[in-house]
């Protein structure tokens, strides 16, 4: 019976202790890493590819593996194929100052170069690996030779850099699998095809920049390509051929107070639609880590400036978000519509027929011009708040397929204090038009208003607004209408260089301090930034294991009552 008891006391003790942890996890508010669900008939599609599966070889002129170099005022070069001029492995850290980096040598692989980082002038892979780069010039010459590349929780900061990639498949900086890039005072440029500026793949990762400038000239070379959350605060850029972004799955793209210019008027790399931000779900599985519920495309205080001849905004089998404030949105809506939602026979992205898109379109003080198109397998809704005006028509366009028709093609909402100036006649599903809001005509003249075959307001104008559905003078705006915060902190950056670079939704400007670091300053503070989720449950261990003890300890005085009557009943 003593070691019937000790065994069942060992068991409880065992699983006290086991399970303390449950409660510590909740207390670190931390988020979960499950995609959303996807849209009707898209899907985030593709093999499984949300975890780090690179199992072979890295390679690099400069190494830091599982240790700190500091190599400053060098040159550093690889010529070989598949190999890194700087790599940072094994949770290494790496500083390099005034240094000139070359990159020699293509790819053998382009998943290889893509996704893992190889063949790129810096990589840092792995978790508390760091690379601090600043006052540094990095080149390419060959394909596949991406500039800087974090990778499998790997960090990179750099400040004060210069970028420049010559080939195809060469981004200036991209972050796979959680990898993070933070960048200040960088200019990047680079010239061959499927070489975005500023880019997140395979896995999800963070990329924020801030005063900076990005330069791209190559076919599907957009300045920003998301699959994860890129940030821009204070930045200017030009791609000569490809949109201003193209973002795929439920990710995210927030642009600060930023000047961003595609040239380009037809289409580029696979897009079935010239577009000038194209957001979008494919079926290869590179964006199943997504960090959202929908696509989040958001644009404050900004020009967005496209020659495209197509349309400004371009959704197709996905779900998304786009919000504008305060910006300019510089196109010619006599050749290019505001917004195209539709679903695509190209390129396998959803299945003909069911592969439309969901967007909510909001308008925060935002001028918006131009034509908006939804096929009939998708769906718009409009919102125009804070003293936004609407100059445009819709229209609801039959899907050749049609095999998943929606119930509400196009729904608009019209605060109080904002306008839709209505260049054509047009049809809508469901108008929310609250008291103070206006429907007007190119002459200022009150619309028509028909809904559900009733007129409901007899305007005065040459405009008039079918509604098929429902009519309301009220407004309900909710979370999804409002920006979000910048989600990638920047507070370790900043104290590691001496700046102060952070932003919010709300900013005009990137505060960004004159203070300079010497090199022994930069030394001195490298360090690798710790989580509160880690303190957290530090800080939690003895209150939890003091309560198992206790535990423990009434649940042994029980077994030894229990004993007792066991031994009577024999």
């Amino acid at each position: 019976m003593k070691k019937k008891q000790s065994v069942i006391i060992t068991l409880i003790s065992t699983l006290m202790l086991s399970t303390t942890t449950f409660p510590i996890i909740g207390f670190t508010n931390e988020q979960s890493s499950v995609p959303a669900a996807p849209p009707d008939g898209g899907g985030m599609g593709g093999a499984d590819t949300m975890t780090y599966d690179y199992t072979g070889e890295l390679k690099g002129s400069l190494i830091a593996d599982n240790q700190e170099i500091e190599a400053n005022s060098e040159k550093q070069r690889s010529d070989g194929n598949d190999e890194n001029t700087a790599l940072v492995k094994n949770g290494g850290t790496l500083s390099l100052e005034k240094s000139t980096l070359e990159k020699a040598g293509a790819s053998a692989n382009d998943d290889n170069s893509n996704f893992y980082g190889l063949n790129s002038i810096l990589l840092a892979v792995n978790e508390n690996s760091f690379a601090y780069l600043s006052n540094s010039q990095l080149t390419a010459n060959d394909k596949g030779s991406n500039g800087l590349f974090a990778t499998d929780s790997g960090t990179i900061y750099a400040n004060d850099n210069t970028i420049a990639t010559e080939s195809d498949n060469s981004r200036g900086m991209d972050a796979t699998y959680g990898g993070t890039i933070i960048a200040n005072k960088t200019s990047v440029s680079t010239k061959g095809d499927h070489s975005a500026a500023l880019a997140t793949d395979r896995g999800g990762g963070n990329v924020s920049v801030t005063d900076s400038q990005l330069a791209t000239q190559g076919s599907g070379s957009p300045l920003l390509y998301s699959t994860g959350d890129i940030e821009v605060s204070n930045v200017k850029g030009t791609a000569t051929g490809s949109q201003i972004a193209g973002m795929e799955g439920y990710n995210s793209i927030q642009i600060y107070n930023s000047e961003l210019i595609s040239k380009l008027t037809g289409t580029t790399g696979s897009d079935p639609v010239a577009n000038g931000v194209i957001i979008y779900q494919s079926t290869s599985g590179d964006a199943e880590a997504s960090t959202g519920e929908t696509a989040n495309f958001e644009a404050v205080n900004s020009t967005l400036k496209s020659a495209t001849e197509g349309t400004m905004f371009y959704v197709t089998n996905t779900e998304a978000n786009i919000i504008l404030k305060d910006n300019t949105l510089d196109f010619d809506s006599d050749k290019a519509a505001l917004l195209t939602i539709q679903g695509n026979n190209a390129n396998n992205w959803g299945t003909a027929g069911s592969n439309g898109g969901k967007v909510n379109f909001i308008g925060i003080n935002q001028e918006l011009s131009g034509k908006i198109s939804v096929d009939s397998i998708s769906s718009l809704n409009l919102v125009l708040t804070k003293e936004t005006t609407y100059n445009g028509e819709t229209e609801i366009t039959a899907n050749e397929v049609n095999t998943a028709a929606s119930e509400t093609p196009i729904t608009v909402t019209i605060d109080k204090t904002s306008k839709w100036v209505m260049t054509a006649d047009s049809q809508i599903t469901n108008l929310n038009l609250e008291t103070g809001g206006e429907i007007v005509d190119e002459d200022g003249k009150s619309a028509t208003i028909i809904a559900d075959g009733e007129t409901v307001v007899e305007g005065t104008g040459s405009t008039t607004l079918t509604v098929t559905g429902t009519y309301s003078t009220q407004t309900n705006l909710n979370e999804n209408n409002q920006l979000s915060e910048p989600s990638i902190d920047r507070t370790d950056f900043d104290q590691h260089y001496h700046l102060s670079t952070s932003f919010t939704n709300e900013s005009n400007t990137t505060k960004t301090s004159n203070t300079k670091n010497t090199v022994a300053e930069v030394t001195s503070s490298v360090k690798k930034p710790t989580t509160a989720v880690k303190s957290n449950k530090q800080e939690n261990y003895p209150l939890w294991i003091a309560f198992g003890g206790v535990i423990i300890i009434a649940g042994a005085l029980v077994l030894k009552k229990m004993g007792k009557r066991t031994k009577r009943r024999h």
